[in-house]
């Protein structure tokens, strides 16, 4: 099968052929139908600092879709066929603690795409202990794909406890800032604006379209003063979701004294802020990350529904053969969210 591959400690990856998965008693194997690029697949791409750790080489991928092609004798969560979506965090099934039912001790725990083989592949395999979903019926594979970070997002804006009638801005327009535009407007908030870079001009009229009441450009205009303009006090919450450390200080002089900044990105590097407005003001620096099976049948459910639309931001779908384009296309900003179909 062709699989996308992080082989070496420097940016980039390869196209393997490699063999289908073996599967054991405990395994699950996945005909992947859809596999989402993530922003942190395109920093593993990229080698950026924070992901040294990973074991190489290691097949990426960890939002996905597909159908359940083979089945161990010892799984009981899942049939041939069904259609469905997992969370990539799973233990092992084989290690000593595996063996007298303690997964939580597990000594080889895995993570799709990260610290084990994923889905930028034909086939995944998943351990008996994978929380699989079942996709509804008329949720598309390709929406489905994008249940894990809509998850993150679902926690990052709990975090968050908006009510009806306040102010919002979510600084970066990729597809973790796109789904928190839908799921923040969903939140019933009065005003909601979506910062980027010059760069980002079409993810910021995507943003637009999914419901950013403004988008602003950061390298035409000030963020800081265009918040004080708009709300005169500073917003309710601010979300970021660019990854660029230097927008957690931007973040914290847009929201109001007593207001919430919540970290959803993953900074290559650390930020400078001030404490003392932080203290004085009283205002909340949270991060958010992860999920629960909870969270994930709520994503699944938005999507579903089309309450959260994902249509306009997968905006290229390529085969396997073509990763290198397509993290690319990524790295540019000439695609917001790229899917491969094996």
């Amino acid at each position: 099968m062709k699989a996308i591959v992080k082989t070496k400690k420097e940016p980039g990856v390869e196209v393997q052929d490699i063999p289908v998965p073996e599967v054991t008693d405990t395994d699950i194997l996945v005909k992947v139908k859809a596999a989402s690029v993530c922003g942190s697949d395109v920093h593993v791409f990229e080698w950026t600092p924070s992901y040294e750790w990973m074991p190489l080489p290691v097949i990426l991928g960890h939002e996905f879709s597909g159908e359940v092609v083979t089945v161990g004798s010892k799984v009981k969560t899942v049939a041939v066929g069904d259609r469905i979506t997992a969370m990539p965090g799973m233990s092992c099934s084989r290690c000593a603690y595996c063996q007298v039912g303690r997964p939580d001790l597990c000594t080889h725990r895995i993570s799709l795409g990260l610290a084990g083989d994923g889905a930028f592949a034909e086939y995944v395999r998943l351990t008996a202990a994978a929380t699989t979903f079942k996709l509804p019926p008329t949720l598309s594979y390709e929406a489905a794909s994008l249940t894990e970070p809509l998850s993150v997002v679902l926690r990052a804006v709990d975090l968050a406890t908006l009510r009806v009638g306040q102010t919002a801005a979510v600084l970066g327009p990729g597809p973790i800032g796109l789904l928190t535009t839908q799921i923040v407007k969903l939140s019933g908030v009065s005003l909601l604006i979506i910062a980027g870079a010059g760069v980002d001009t079409k993810r910021l009229a995507i943003a637009r379209e999914l419901g950013a009441d403004l988008t602003i450009d950061v390298t035409k205009d000030d963020p800081v003063k265009k918040a004080m303009e708009l709300t005169r006090n500073g917003f309710d919450v601010v979300l970021e979701a660019s990854g660029n450390p230097k927008s957690i200080p931007q973040a914290l002089a847009m929201v109001k004294p007593g207001g919430k900044v919540i970290l959803i990105g993953i900074h290559p590097a650390s930020a400078e802020i001030q404490t003392t407005d932080l203290v004085r003001r009283s205002k909340s620096v949270i991060g958010a990350y992860g999920y629960d099976a909870d969270i994930w049948k709520r994503a699944l459910t938005l999507l579903d529904s089309g309450k959260v639309r994902t249509e306009p931001m997968i905006t290229h779908r390529l085969p396997l053969s073509e990763a290198n384009h397509g993290f690319e296309l990524l790295v540019n900003r000439e695609a917001t969210k790229v899917i491969f179909t094996p």
